[in-house]
């Protein structure tokens, strides 16, 4: 059966990129451009050699990073040749569509470049998709941000393993308790590696984490699915009138059910249509 590998990658959290060179995530910038994407560029491929070392058939990436541009954060064309991009239109977030051009049975998720949650403490960047106004987004209980919405858009595929800031790990330990955790940089004790100082740590965790593949035990999540998203003070929900899902708005919380975890990522999207401003 072929080994394929999910990459879904976000860029906050990538080696070499800090506060004082943070216009280096700032998709379109002149820094992002000329520094950014090799700092992404490197963490990936440090993935991808680990995963052709190891004996993977094919890799699959989803570059999540400033969704609904078409253009990458990563440099597609040092990418090796069994490696290729998932086709959405504008890099936009079709769960559905994402999951569909997977195999069934995938051999594992790594994410790639992740931060923290909002209020999240020593954090690079820390944010829940998009802070304000996004508070807390919880499936059946479950804090989740954009580790959350990568991982569990591959419900039952083994996560083996998350690199970024280190105050993005607590997310990825409760979406699997034994998941490899590998830091490229911690705000708390000031470990600020360059990209090239974090390459051969990177392929030497990820390719334990392949071969770990067999111990991973992923959270266990429960039809229905169950998902709330609350605000931030200073915004609100405009109530509609109707919708075309199963839930519920207050003025800071809104609620909705799902019969699979691809669709309640997705109502996600109109869910947050209705989220306005006090002012």
């Amino acid at each position: 059966m072929k080994k394929q590998l999910i990459l879904m990658l976000d860029m906050e959290g990538a080696s070499g990129i800090f506060e004082e060179n943070r216009l280096a995530m700032l998709h379109g910038s002149d820094e992002w451009r000329s520094y950014g994407r090799e700092c992404l560029t490197s963490d990936t491929l440090a993935v991808c050699e680990a995963a052709n070392e190891f004996g993977i058939d094919e890799i699959l990436i989803y570059d999540g990073h400033f969704a609904g541009n078409p253009e990458h954060n990563i440099l597609i064309d040092k990418l090796p040749a069994n490696a290729k991009l998932f086709d959405t239109p504008d890099r936009c977030f079709y769960w559905r569509r994402i999951r569909g051009q997977a195999i069934w049975e995938p051999f594992g998720v790594i994410t790639i470049g992740q931060h923290s949650r909002y209020g999240e403490k020593n954090a690079f960047f820390p944010h829940t998709i998009q802070s304000p106004p996004i508070k807390e987004i919880l499936l059946n209980g479950m804090h989740i941000a954009e580790i959350g919405f990568s991982v569990l858009n591959f419900y039952d595929t083994k996560y083996l393993a998350n690199i970024g800031c280190k105050a993005s790990m607590q997310e990825a330990k409760e979406l699997s308790k034994n998941v490899a955790t590998i830091v490229v940089k911690d705000k708390e004790s000031n470990y600020k590696p360059t990209y090239k100082e974090t390459y051969e740590i990177i392929k030497t965790r990820v390719l334990e984490a392949l071969k770990n593949r067999d111990n991973i035990e992923n959270t266990k999540l429960e039809p229905p699915f169950n998902f709330s998203m609350s605000l931030l003070d200073g915004f609100h929900y405009k109530t509609p009138d109707n919708f075309s899902w199963k839930g519920s708005f207050s003025k800071t919380t809104a609620t909705w059910e799902a019969p699979s975890i691809e669709i309640g990522l997705e109502i996600f999207d109109f869910v947050r249509e209705y989220i306005e401003s006090d002012i």
